[in-house]
């Protein structure tokens, strides 16, 4: 059985500056530096959403990225306002 491999921060945030800055794929940084193209995913995935403030600031993602960002913010938004309705509908009935 292959024992899996540790990358260090900084490495991690090297590949993902090439994807995001650099403008390059998940596969030709795949191919580069020899990491499994799911993992360089994965990193990015994480980087994004702990940074989405930040890259959407500084114009750094792509549309796709931001149309991802975007939708999953406005379902969340969306979950949100229900229950405010639900609430109110709740605490309206205890006024009565």
């Amino acid at each position: 059985m292959m024992s899996r491999k540790r990358y260090s921060d900084e490495f991690k945030q090297q590949a993902i500056d090439l994807m995001i800055e650099g403008g390059k794929t998940a596969e030709a940084v795949s191919a580069s530096l020899g990491v499994s193209v799911w993992s360089l995913k994965q990193w990015r995935k994480a980087y994004l959403r702990e940074n989405q403030d930040e890259l959407r600031k500084r114009g750094k993602m792509s549309a796709e990225e931001q149309l991802k960002l975007l939708r999953r913010e406005n379902a969340e938004l969306k979950m949100d306002n229900e229950i405010l309705k639900k609430f109110a509908a709740i605490l309206s009935k205890e006024k009565k």
